[in-house]
């Protein structure tokens, strides 16, 4: 089985507790901006990366470097996701996941090269529109536990 590393961010606007997804043009559900982790390349700069090249928005990662103050930010964690081509070849997804906020403003922009759609979405508008169960569970975890 083929294995790629990919980093994404959850990005939680503080104020409004609103989380920004993008619609997936492959799996069409919707889910947190993220891509493959290139060549010379920190996990933390492909999120930042990745980030904006799908919604135009510049964020900051947020959480703690340990045990050194100059070290990577802690993820928020690395999920395994196994994805199927469309010529039937299973490959697995380690994903570095990381907490963002905007830097400024929340103005987004559609790269319709990358995603189908893009929006802010409240905890209970989650229930009414297409995304993977893990995006309600993390977005309970971070209202709870860091953003709050």
């Amino acid at each position: 089985m083929k294995r790629h590393f990919c980093a994404s961010a959850f990005i939680i606007n503080p104020y409004n507790k609103k989380i920004l997804l993008v619609k997936h043009k492959k799996n069409r559900r919707w889910t947190q901006p993220g891509g493959h982790i290139e060549g010379n390349e920190t996990p933390e700069e492909t999120a930042l990366r990745e980030v904006y090249e799908e919604t135009g928005l510049r964020v900051r990662l947020i959480g703690e470097r340990f045990p050194r103050e100059e070290d990577f930010i802690r993820p928020l964690g690395i999920q395994k996701n196994r994805r199927t081509t469309d010529d039937g070849e299973t490959h697995m997804h380690i994903d570095i996941i990381y907490v963002a906020i905007p830097n400024d403003d929340n103005d987004v922009v559609l790269n319709k090269e990358e995603t189908d759609d893009i929006g802010w979405f409240s905890r209970e508008e989650l229930e009414y529109i297409d995304c993977f169960p893990d995006i309600k569970i993390t977005m309970d975890y971070i209202l709870s536990n860091i953003i709050k």
